[in-house]
This record gives structure tokens, sequence and C-alpha cells, in this order.
């Protein structure tokens, strides 16, 4: 039987436990492979101060990581040096760009497929302040719940803006059930690699969104589990603020419904803005182009940035 979104939201909606760091060293003795994916893009202000804290900031000082990797997104500064000197292993990407440089989903895909770990903490390196609890608890998380694919730190119960004013409407309107999880849209997450790499995992941003869909998708609710991780505070803005930026994640969760038979496609798959009182009832809801314009960055900033405006 499948799990309902009532019996998700009171046992896979987590807090934080301060024992969580103390479990997972001893998961890591018993022989649980965790590893550690910072996707990094001119980080040198605040990589170090991570890997610190990763390393060193365990309780009885012993880090549960049997790899530390550092996905670069095009790094032109001291980033990749600073993630050498801490020991870290420097992976490259296959480079798919986007108008603020290598492309995050392209990291993560990057990071899965090179990883040998058990369980994959996936930290962006432009997190202003990384605690070690709500860390620790998205891996805990991945322990106490086997059928998990994928921990996400959600920043609330309402989720972040990107979450909460464009992707879950969306999904609220396809598939209602998966609506129940706060933010999709969290890079701040875990995985068990070997469980989504045979996955259609996208490459641009919106990835995190997209393999939610996939693992609801394929193995239902039981799938995800949620960690409350409070606000993350960002280097330069949270990019996910970015109208670009949300445009592409809106594109990946499309994709990934598609892939679902969720929905249906007329015309080219342009932009759309989530409006739940424009879907069809009758079989697969088909998406119409509500708003379909040009693949025009500028142009595509503009009107998405209008459309965010105007919600309260």
């Amino acid at each position: 039987m499948s799990m309902t979104p009532e019996s998700w939201i009171s046992r896979h909606s987590l807090m934080p436990s301060p024992e969580a760091a103390k479990r997972l060293t001893g998961a890591a003795r018993d022989g649980v492979h965790m590893g550690v994916l910072l996707l990094a893009r001119d980080n040198a202000a605040t990589i170090g101060r991570h890997l610190l804290l990763l390393q060193h900031g365990w309780p009885g000082g012993a880090a549960p990581w049997s790899e530390i990797l550092v996905a670069d997104l095009g790094s032109s500064d001291a980033t990749l040096e600073i993630a050498r000197e801490h020991g870290a292993t420097v992976i490259e990407t296959s480079g798919l760009q986007t108008v603020s440089g290598i492309a995050s989903g392209d990291g993560f895909v990057s990071g899965v497929e090179r990883s040998k770990s058990d369980i994959l903490l996936v930290v962006p390196a432009s997190i202003v302040r990384l605690e070690l609890d709500p860390v620790a608890a998205l891996l805990a998380a991945m322990l106490d719940h086997p059928a998990c694919r994928i921990a996400i730190g959600a920043e609330s119960a309402s989720g972040s803006a990107l979450s909460r004013l464009s992707l879950r409407p969306l999904l609220a309107a396809v598939c209602p059930e998966l609506s129940v999880v706060s933010d999709p849209a969290s890079p701040l997450l875990a995985v068990r690699p070997a469980e989504v790499k045979p996955l259609p995992l996208a490459r641009t941003e919106g990835y995190e969104a997209a393999l939610a869909v996939d693992c609801w998708n394929l193995h239902g609710l039981e799938s995800i589990v949620q960690v409350l991780v409070g606000e993350l505070q960002w280097a330069g803005g949270d990019p996910r603020q970015n109208p670009t930026h949300a445009f592409h994640c809106q594109l990946a969760v499309l994709e990934a419904l598609r892939r679902a038979g969720r929905i249906q496609v007329q015309g080219e798959f342009g932009h759309i803005l989530p409006s739940p009182e424009e879907w069809t009832e009758s079989g697969p809801r088909v998406v119409s182009r509500l708003e379909v314009f040009d693949w025009k960055e500028d142009e595509t900033a503009v009107k998405l940035k209008a459309w965010f405006d105007e919600r309260p």
C-alpha cells in the first residue's frame, strides 16, 4: 500500500536532532560509506570554512566521510586550491553552461557518477553558514528510512520562495500528493548514488526538484524524506531568486512530469507559468501554451520577474 500524504507528513517530515552526528560516526564504523559533494563556483570565502566543519566538527573528532568531492562549476578564484589544501578531490563537469556559468545540475550529476558512497550529502558551497546538526540529520534520515532515495533540506514547512510560488503550485495541479514536499527546489540534500544513477538526471538548474518527481513516480512518497533545516543564507544572494534560474527549474520539473505521464505538451516546450485553473481535467493533464515565447534570457527574466512581483 502506498504512503498517503498525511502519513508522509507525520513520518517523513523531520526536525534535526543533536544526536544524529554521533549516530553517523557509529554507522561509518559499521561500514556505511558516506560522502559529501560540494558544488562550487568562486566560493573561496566559504569553502574552507565548510570543509573544516565537515572534517573536524564531529563529536569525538571522527568525521564519517569515505570521500569528499568538490565539483567545479567554473571557478576563477582560489576555490579549488583551498579545496585541495583541505584534502578534497576536485572533479570536472561536462561544462554545460547557463547564463551564470556551469549549471549546478551538471556538478551534481558529475559528482553522483564519480561517487562510491552508499549515501552522498550534497552541499552548495555558496551557503554562508553551514551547521552540523541539519547536515547530520539529512544523513541520519537516510539511515532511518531504507526506502528513501533522496532527503531534502527544506528551509521551512512552507518552503523557499521558488518552491512556494512556482514549483508547488505546479505540482499541486498535476500530482497533489507530491505537493506535500515543502521545498523540492532545495539544493541541500542527500541521495543514494547507486539508486539515482540509473535515473534520467537533469544536468540543468532544477535537478533537485526533477529528481524528487522521478523518485516519487518510480518509488512513491516513501522514497522522499525532508528535514526542516532552517533558512539558508547565501553569499551573493539566493541563486533561486534569479528569474532565469526559476525558468530552468520549471522546465526541469515539467520534463520530469512528462516522463511520469502526468502531462502532455501541446506545441513547443516554451516557458509555462503555473496557473492551476487553466489545467484540464481529462486524462493526463495537457499543458497548453499559457506563456510561450522565444528563448531569450533577457525576455525570460523580465517576464518571470514580473510574474513573481505580482505574487504576495
